[in-house]
């Protein structure tokens, strides 16, 4: 088997498109469609069924991105452990997560983090969407389902609420029940019903009639776009209480006795990689700071 066209073959499985792979491995989608025909022909099978959409997996490429994947997980270990020197060495760590999340809320954290662990180089990607961990060591997002080989620590519980700024409620007044939300002006997270950080859609249903999804006003696909638009009086957004960016407004969360969701943060990682200093010490880091305990101090735990 050819196993660099087995890493091309693995990576327009994981998009499940060919132009997408194309972007993401720096090439152009002929030429990527071509290598794939070629597989094809060598492995003597059909692997993709190709539709206006996208691909999908036949029965036998399902079985070979099994393997593939498998082999993926082993190279990356060996690399991993094949770097990772003594306890003073100096460790890349790599953190994929959504925008948000990586220029707010981890901010927070990173600082202290750094002063316990010096040694520790940190490289944070934010993404949009497709949060894989194929490009870092570990996802810092809502938790990712269908993946056993994932380590995934619940790392903090978001409640979710309908925030407004004085401004707006003193043009368009407080709505005082669920129902009162029909009349008006609703800012919501793209055009998507699910985002990167979970859930977003419960403000579009919530006490409307069933079967039925408000029409926001206005629609944008990011969560510091959602709050700067909370806070000029364009609307109503649904916001946690939690976020730093929505502690420091003069927000003002309606309606607080309406039950909510609650947005799950998680801090995943490779089974194969639970043994990786930089991986563990930030986990570590990250639970102590989020949920303190009196035991001992991560310094000394470090010592």
């Amino acid at each position: 088997m050819d196993l660099a066209k087995l890493k091309l073959f693995y990576t327009v499985a994981k998009f499940g498109n060919f132009t997408k792979a194309a972007d993401f491995l720096n090439t152009s989608q002929s030429s990527l469609s071509r290598s794939m025909q070629n597989f094809e022909y060598q492995m003597k099978t059909m692997l993709f069924e190709r539709h206006p959409r996208g691909l999908t997996l036949t029965f036998e490429g399902e079985k070979l991105f099994h393997h593939a994947s498998k082999l993926m997980l082993k190279n990356e270990a060996f690399l991993t452990s094949f770097h990772d020197k003594s306890e003073g060495a100096n460790h890349e760590l790599r953190i994929i997560t959504t925008p948000h999340v990586g220029s707010t809320w981890l901010m927070s954290y990173l600082g202290k983090y750094l002063e316990v662990y010096p040694d520790v180089h940190l490289r944070i990607l934010c993404k949009m969407e497709n949060i894989d961990l194929q490009e870092a060591d570990v996802a810092i997002c809502t938790y990712i389902p269908h993946h056993p080989n994932l380590i995934q620590h619940p790392l903090k519980s978001f409640p979710m609420g309908l925030w407004a700024s004085h401004l707006y409620l003193e043009r368009y007044g407080i709505p005082k029940s669920a129902e009162e939300l029909n009349h008006h002006r609703i800012i919501s997270y793209g055009d998507n019903i699910i985002s990167p950080y979970g859930n977003c859609s419960w403000i579009l249903t919530v006490g409307a009639k069933p079967h039925h999804i408000r029409k926001p006003y206005l629609k944008i696909n990011s969560l510091e776009g959602l709050v700067n638009a909370a806070k000029k009086g364009i609307g109503i957004a649904e916001l946690s209480g939690e976020w730093p960016s929505v502690k420091s407004s003069n927000l003002i969360n309606i309606l607080p006795s309406l039950q909510a969701p609650v947005v799950e943060l998680y801090y995943i990682y490779k089974e194969n990689m639970k043994d990786s200093k930089a991986i563990t010490s930030l986990k570590d880091f990250l639970l102590q700071r989020i949920n303190p305990t009196p035991l001992t101090s991560l310094i000394e735990e470090k010592n």
